[in-house]
């Protein structure tokens, strides 16, 4: 079995964070959970790059190549937010890249947009923008996903308005360790809901990964 996660939020990986240790980062602490949790080995791979937005999602999957009893968790749409695009163009890039691993045989984990208006390191005006675009786009995320056949994970945004100081870094904008793992424990029951799904279709018998340049197993 395989775990994906081509994207997350705002401006960063949420598995490949350059100021924070691995381990970490919320592709690990999701690949350690599901270890301990199946008992299987999980092997993780990592998609994403700083600053990409919903556009570069194709690329991404361009790079998993043929990976069998792969479970996908997509989190992404914040940069979309950000900067001066069309959110229906940004729900598009994503229905599709969706609809395309489902058409593989993955099983999809959606998280939908996070919301870049509760981060205090941007500018009121900017926040107040961005807020609006990220629920939008957010609605749109779970409407294609729940068309598709993916499973839509809980949403941490509650947490992260009333506890920013908490779960956000140094910067104020990006998630800290502990905003990763609070992100962990509301995909995980969907995750978890997916492999059994996945081991349901009998497609699941062995490890389980995430794509990118990096293969790492988790025990």
């Amino acid at each position: 079995m395989t775990t994906t996660v081509p994207h997350a939020p705002a401006a960063r990986s949420g598995t490949s964070a350059a100021d924070i240790a691995f381990q970490e980062t919320l592709g690990a602490r999701l690949a350690h959970a599901l270890a301990e949790t199946t008992g299987c080995p999980v092997y993780l791979r990592v998609l994403p790059r700083s600053g990409s937005t919903t556009a570069a999602l194709h690329r991404q999957l361009d790079r998993i190549g043929t990976v069998e009893r792969e479970i996908a968790v997509v989190f992404i749409g914040s940069n979309d937010t950000l900067i001066p695009t069309s959110i229906g163009r940004a729900a598009r890039h994503f229905e599709r890249a969706v609809e395309r691993l489902r058409a593989a045989g993955r099983q999809v984990v959606v998280m939908p947009c996070p919301d870049p208006g509760n981060a205090p390191g941007f500018r009121a005006p900017v926040r107040w923008a961005a807020s609006r675009r990220a629920r939008r786009l957010g609605r749109l995320q779970s409407r294609a996903a729940a068309r598709l056949g993916a499973l839509i994970a809980a949403s941490a945004v509650d947490d992260f308005r009333i506890r920013a100081a908490e779960l956000l870094g140094p910067d104020r904008v990006h998630p800290s360790p502990r905003g990763y793992a609070e992100h962990a424990v509301r995909v995980l029951p969907t995750l978890l809901a997916a492999t059994a799904a996945h081991r349901a279709s009998g497609e699941a018998t062995g490890p389980v990964a995430v794509p990118g340049d990096r293969l790492q197993e988790t025990v």
